[in-house]
């Protein structure tokens, strides 16, 4: 089975998103990086391939200014299930994420959520 398809398993059985993140390290992503305006997903394998999910959406309008605080409530909103992906990425557009990246890796397993002017960062608890 190829990379794509054991990603494509790993979000069908995840269920909730520390779940997702352990399913993802376990096939060997380390990280990914998500453009908020396109959808456009880059994986990272620990063997040093790379494979990339095209966005199949119509671009975002991102704000030009990044907020803490709405990114916040954005992430909240997700993980206490008010919103489902779709509304996620476009709470963190009106917030100023530019792109997030998830680190699956080492000590500091993370999401880091990264606009113009600033960024917030949050563990992965597993």
């Amino acid at each position: 089975m190829e990379h794509s398809e054991k990603i494509k398993e790993c979000y069908k059985a995840a269920s909730n998103y520390p779940d997702l993140a352990k399913r993802l390290n376990q096939i060997g992503v380390e990280s990914y990086t998500v453009d908020t305006a396109s959808g456009t997903v880059l994986y990272r394998f620990k063997e040093g391939k790379n494979t990339l999910h095209p966005g199949n959406i119509a671009a975002r309008v991102i704000n030009e200014n990044f907020n803490e605080q709405k990114t916040i409530e954005a992430v909240r909103n997700n993980q206490q299930g008010r919103t489902d992906y779709l509304g996620f990425m476009n709470e963190i557009a009106e917030a100023g994420v530019r792109f997030y990246e998830a680190t699956l890796c080492g000590d500091n397993k993370r999401v880091s959520y990264i606009g113009k002017g600033g960024f917030y960062e949050e563990a992965i608890p597993w």
